[in-house]
């Protein structure tokens, strides 16, 4: 729950929340945008600055004034710390991203620890080379992932 700047016109019709741009030099209102507006945690911080912002929309909007009030809810965009989560959740272990070096970002690695039916299964499924020689973890695990992103992208 936030608290935020209601915009009023001089005929005290609500227009929509105070929303701000170019460092606060610009006024203006919205209904759809809310995550840009401008919004407080408490009452008390939304006061803190209300003078300030209402003095300053009286002037933009000549005559009309704001109100402190409880905004709809506003979806918050997710954090990393949730995204990682999902991932750990889906996974069901520890998985982290690195760079395999620092001048070549883009190329990353995946650790991840998967259950043992899963190791098991695909212990089954390594190739091996004319050689006898087993395939990598890494080829053997790049090799599944594009079988599965095929299949995806064919509707199963």
């Amino acid at each position: 729950m936030y608290y935020g700047y209601r915009c009023y016109n001089k005929e005290d019709e609500p227009l929509g929340w105070l929303y701000t741009f170019d460092c606060d030099t610009e006024y203006t209102w919205t209904n759809k945008e809310l995550h840009l507006c401008k919004r407080w945690k408490t009452e008390r911080g939304a006061k803190k600055h209300f003078d300030s912002y209402n003095s300053r929309w009286q002037f933009k909007s000549k005559g009309g004034y704001l109100k402190i009030e409880i905004m709809p809810d506003i979806p918050e965009p997710e954090s990393k710390e949730s995204r990682r989560q999902k991932i750990l959740e889906e996974w069901g272990d520890d998985v982290v991203i690195q760079p395999q070096n620092k001048d070549h970002k883009k190329s990353t690695i995946m650790s991840f620890s998967p259950k043992n039916e899963l190791l098991e299964w695909l212990e089954e499924e390594r190739w091996t080379d004319d050689n006898g020689k087993p395939e990598t973890d890494a080829a053997l695990l790049n090799r599944k992932l594009e079988k599965l992103r095929k299949l995806e992208q064919q509707g199963f």
